[in-house]
């Protein structure tokens, strides 16, 4: 994607959460953080519930462009009609346009956003999606997408979180997500594989995702989650790449697998918003374990993971350095017999939210490390029919690796270094427009989307 079509694509996305197609088959995948679920399937995360300011909610109360607005506003209703352009790697253009609808509370803070969409793609034709998105304030949230093509691809997706619940105390959240991705990739394992490797696959996934969890002080908080994933891997659409199942057929979890979860969570949160953050420490320990209940005979094995960040506010807060480090990893239980994790349950690099050089998931192994570095730098601020944008540009730094125990770990020579730099547009308090362009080993790459990346 040319660097104009992507700040298109960016402010337009500030208007319409889902808007960009690789998004869009990013949040098929159950690992994607979303505006709903910052970390992992469904993990919620807690911070401080105080009102924000009126003039933190990113809206200003008197009209700057009345005759403009005038023609898009009825009540508290806005409707923007705009032409919609994607492009990434693993799924090439998009074109077609979309029609968000936006609805304001007596504060003038966006509550819905509704967006009816048409995307034509040369692998699976004419698209239709319907977009919802509910946000009732910083902690309670709905989202539901359903889209369907002409060829393969389909996406059906409900969910909610409330992570306030009875007064602050608890935590509350579920989804019930069914998806074909038509463009999934697979290279094997391990940092060192190659590109030459790629084939293509259909996932066929359905997951039901729901967690419980209690608040024991303003920042501290323990969930317990639980999850079903059920996983076909079929054939892909894309003439030029080999199919998986033929140049992976003995690739543990090629003929499918059922999972059911169990994941305890430890999550410290001082942030001062879940969606815009501008300062706080954020840290979320878990341990899952999983059972493949595909196999006659027990298949288990537990998961463990760390996800550390910080935001440090400076220059008289028009910049805002942010660092991350994540940890994950798997351990064989002494029940395996001979049956081993599927390739798409272990720990994976690549993406809009890990190593933005390389598609989703480009890297598998039994465990990871990962290093984000993000100066988020604030440009300018205008009003738009109304509403108050800010844009920030953001470079950043990606490092880290997948590995086994017995390898090196911190090898540096076999690190992935990903330098980039991202472009936001944002609606305060609740919406996040990006594009993030990175280079690494495999070339750049682009990622168009909503919500910060971490």
């Amino acid at each position: 994607m040319n660097w104009i079509n992507g700040m298109l694509l960016a402010c337009a996305s500030v208007l319409l959460p889902g808007l960009a197609p690789g998004l869009a088959q990013a949040e098929m995948g159950p690992d994607k953080p979303s505006a709903a679920l910052p970390i992992g399937p469904l993990t919620p995360t807690v911070g401080e519930q105080t009102p924000l300011s009126e003039e933190r909610q990113g809206r200003i109360a008197s009209p700057q462009e009345p005759d403009l607005a005038s023609m898009f506003t009825s009540g508290d209703y806005t409707y923007f009609p705009l032409p919609a352009f994607g492009y990434s790697r693993n799924e090439s253009f998009y074109i077609g346009s979309l029609m968000p609808i936006l609805k304001a509370n007596s504060k003038g803070e966006i509550d819905d956003i509704l967006a009816p969409q048409y995307l034509y793609n040369e692998f699976v034709g004419n698209s239709l999606t319907l977009n919802y998105y509910g946000y009732r304030s910083d902690t309670v949230q709905y989202r539901a997408i359903v889209n369907y093509a002409d060829r393969v691809q389909k996406n059906f997706d409900f969910s909610y979180k409330d992570l306030g619940a009875g007064g602050g105390r608890y935590i509350l959240g579920g989804q019930v997500n069914f998806f074909k991705n038509p463009f999934a990739r697979f290279f094997g394992f391990g940092n060192g594989s190659s590109l030459n490797a790629e084939t293509d696959f259909t996932a066929r996934e359905t997951n039901i995702n729901a967690y419980i969890g209690i608040n024991l002080s303003p920042d501290f908080s323990v969930i317990l989650t639980g999850r079903y994933r059920d996983v076909r891997v079929e054939n892909g659409i894309i003439p030029t790449l080999p199919q998986t199942s033929a140049n992976f057929r003995n690739t543990p979890g090629v003929d499918g697998a059922q999972m059911t979860g169990g994941k305890l969570s430890l999550l410290y949160d001082t942030r001062d918003s879940q969606l815009t953050p501008v300062k706080g420490v954020y840290m979320l320990l878990s341990a899952e374990l999983v059972s493949n209940v595909q196999h006659d005979e027990p298949n288990r094995w537990l998961r463990f993971t760390l996800d550390a960040r910080r935001l440090i506010p400076h220059d008289g807060g028009s910049k805002v350095f942010v660092a991350r480090v994540v940890a994950d990893g798997i351990v064989r239980t002494d029940n395996t017999r001979g049956r081993d994790i599927p390739f798409y349950e272990r720990p994976m690099l690549g993406g809009e939210t890990t190593l933005r050089a390389f598609g989703l998931n480009r890297f598998i192994s039994d465990q990871m490390w990962l290093i984000n570095l993000e100066e988020r730098i604030r440009m300018k601020d205008i009003v738009v029919m109304d509403h108050h944008l800010e844009f920030e540009l953001a470079p950043n730094l990606d490092m880290g690796r997948v590995f086994q125990l017995a390898d090196e770990p911190f090898a540096f020579r076999q690190t992935q270094i990903n330098p980039g730099l991202g472009f936001r547009v944002m609606a305060k308090p609740h919406v996040v427009g990006r594009l993030d362009i990175s280079y690494g080993r495999d070339g750049s790459n682009a990622f168009v989307g909503v919500d910060y990346p971490f």
